[in-house]
């Protein structure tokens, strides 16, 4: 008999090898640090802003988080006398585990309404969408006033987070269990967006909860076929009775402590492996491996019209067969032993300017641009250097304004009276630039602003725009993949990234010796450096092209 076991609130919308590898008698975690996916900024934070706002809208509430380090009976009880002493808000409740289901859970908010409890929870990132303002106005709450439905015209919840809805439906389920859910499974949850209700007065935005009916486009049903496969494998492997599946790489692994283990557990050719540009998702390729499509070779070869018949009835996510024939196109560009593929003929058409600069912006974790990095090809006298404004310190957003007001200015001192132009590659650069000119403008340097915006206009080019017109990439066209398949520039770091630069800064500032500070900064700026080079040898590379 297998022996007892709950599974919480991210089992059914994480891989489910995740699940087996947990209950495996024997099996160790690998000692692998998982960096946290890019959203992850300040949780804390964003939990003290939505709970003080909950606390202060007037309902009736009690805040059970001071209960948690409790024996988990004490907490569950808790929780009960809340539900039955009928709170409008019930904060960090830990509700009762239903062993005969396998479920265990802790909602970011309970809220009531007519009937009964819904569960809330709170998440890191963006939750809606635009859409035809003739759909169904999107369902929501203030947080200010979070017992009144309100309706929003041309929004609605966003599907693609379709996880974070089946994480919410478990707490459905596991407050269903207890007798106190609603009569409808309504759910909620909390995003980053913030809105302006239609008939405000004002303009201010609120943060707000997202209702969603889970009954809508399936996602109750998909979470209990979820959830039911994690209990089999859970069981299984308590018992020693199931066989492991086959791993599928996808989105979730590069923040999971077995993506190594699965990985050597897979042919080097597996499809899954070597896509990880639009990846397929792990239903559609598991449906391939059913059809004996297993590695890009395979996909190389097939027939894709005939796969096609077969392929489409095994997967339920829109767009499937356009997102296939760009996995044949990029299968097919790997198994030939090529990176890139020209799109078009004859040269490129890149302007040349007598002052050419490339300009690559690096941030932190919590979002704060504390490193503008430029590369200066003067062509006129032939003298290149690389200029760096940075700030290795504790950053917030003004000493992040106050140093693009540095950067700001520095280029506008060495490009006046020249004909010049800045590069960078993607849209970035200039989204950020127009924040900060944002932030400029209201602390009275509106003149030093408007400026930076105005040059970008005219002189900035986004060299990400011209690959994109003339070149189709295995692994996308990533100024990485770009750079060093067609212009042969090569980094100097083992590991260079974005993500991977934020751990260094953070070193820079906070490392425990002198030394170790010392060398990431040294690390932070060669990388930026390198980012900048990369781009002028990819000017230089794309001219030559006839």
């Amino acid at each position: 008999m297998t022996q007892p076991f709950v599974l919480d609130a991210y089992a059914a919308r994480s891989c489910e090898l995740k699940t087996l590898h947990a209950f495996t008698p024997g099996l160790e975690a690998p000692r692998r640090e998982a960096p946290l996916p890019a959203f992850f900024h300040d949780p804390d934070a964003v939990e003290a802003d939505v709970f003080g706002r909950l606390l202060a809208s007037g309902a009736s509430a009690i805040d059970l988080r001071p209960l948690r380090g409790t024996p988990s009976d004490e907490q569950e009880a808790a929780a009960l006398r809340a539900l039955d002493e009928g709170y409008d808000l019930i904060i960090g409740a830990l509700l009762p585990r239903d062993w005969d289901a396998h479920r265990a859970g802790r909602p970011s908010v309970l809220l009531k309404v007519a009937d009964g409890y819904v569960p809330v929870l709170v998440k890191f990132h963006r939750v809606q969408e635009a859409c035809s303002p003739d759909a169904a106005p999107l369902s929501y709450s203030l947080l200010d006033d979070p017992l009144t439905r309100r309706e929003f015209p041309g929004r609605r919840f966003r599907m693609s987070r379709s996880k974070a809805a089946l994480q919410v439906a478990h707490q459905w389920r596991l407050l269903q269990a207890t007798g106190r859910a609603a009569s409808e499974p309504i759910v909620g949850l909390i995003g980053t967006e913030r809105l302006t209700p239609p008939d405000a007065e004002d303009r201010h935005q609120h943060l707000v909860i997202t209702w969603i009916d889970l009954n809508a486009d399936g996602l109750l049903e998909r979470y209990d076929v979820e959830h039911a496969e994690r209990v089999r494998l859970a069981s299984g492997a308590l018992d020693g009775t199931d066989v492991a599946p086959d791993p599928v790489i996808h989105r979730e692994c590069p923040y999971c402590v077995w993506l190594d283990r699965c990985s050597a557990l897979l042919p080097a050719d597996d499809l899954s492996l070597r896509i990880g540009k639009a990846p397929l998702d792990p239903q559609e390729v598991r449906a391939l491996r059913s059809l004996g499509v297993r590695s890009v070779g395979d996909l190389a070869d097939a027939d894709l019209d005939a796969l096609l018949l077969d392929f489409l009835p095994r997967v339920t996510r829109d767009g499937a067969e356009d997102r296939l024939r760009l996995i044949q196109r990029r299968a097919r560009l790997i198994a030939s032993g090529a990176e890139l593929e020209r799109t078009t003929a004859g040269s490129v058409e890149l302007g040349e300017h007598e002052l050419e600069i490339d300009l690559d912006i690096e941030t932190s974790a919590k979002d704060h641009a504390y490193l503008w990095g430029f590369h200066v090809d003067d062509r006129a006298s032939g003298r290149r250097e690389y200029r760096a404004f940075a700030r290795f310190e504790p950053m917030d957003a003004a000493a992040e304004r106050e140093l693009a007001a540095e950067a700001f200015a520095w280029l506008r001192e060495v490009t006046a009276g020249r004909d010049a132009a800045v590069y960078h590659y993607s849209e970035y650069e200039m989204l950020r630039l127009h924040r900060l000119a944002s932030g400029l403008r209201e602390r009275g340097q509106g003149e030093l602003a408007d400026w930076a915006e105005g040059f970008a206009e005219e002189h900035f080019v986004d060299l990400f725009g011209v690959v994109r017109q003339h070149f189709f990439g295995a692994n996308g066209l990533g100024l990485k993949v770009v750079a060093s398949a067609g212009a042969g520039f090569g980094w100097r770091d083992e590991s260079p990234g974005g993500l991977a630069s934020q751990g260094w800064f953070d070193d820079a500032v906070g490392a425990a010796s002198d030394a170790a500070r010392a060398a990431a900064r040294t690390r932070v700026l060669e990388y930026n450096e390198d980012d900048v080079l990369a781009t002028w040898h990819l000017r230089r590379w794309v001219r030559s092209l006839d």
